[in-house]
């Protein structure tokens, strides 16, 4: 695999292999996402929804094993499955297991709130 490109940082200019910022920018504005989001109990993701997501993943493998239904992409292997509101909490979604879809990380990534 080739090397990453180096880039200039957005705010100071200093050549990065990071995707837009130098390691110390990355940082800060990671930590004023970070603020300006919430921490993930804030947003709603309590106990009560990583137990539900937990319990959707252990049946999901237990019916079909390490299987993603895929995302904008066919169906595909993955061992790292993870539970995804259907409908985002943001849009008033709920933790009932009927609003629980299990997809790999990178379909959950893709889908992001769409």
């Amino acid at each position: 695999m080739p090397p990453r490109r180096r880039r200039p940082c957005l705010v100071c200019g200093t050549l990065t292999r990071n995707a837009s910022r130098c390691d110390t920018h990355q940082a800060a504005w990671q930590q004023q996402h970070d603020r300006t989001r919430g921490s993930a109990h804030q947003r709603g993701y309590t106990q009560a929804w990583r137990t539900a997501a937990a319990t959707a993943v252990a049946q999901h493998r237990a019916e079909r094993g390490d299987w993603c239904p895929g995302w904008g992409v066919p169906p595909h292997a993955s061992s790292d499955l993870t539970g995804d509101h259907i409908v985002p909490k943001a849009a008033g979604g709920t933790d009932d297991p009927a609003n629980i879809q299990v997809l790999c990380r990178g379909c959950n990534a893709r889908k992001h709130a769409r």
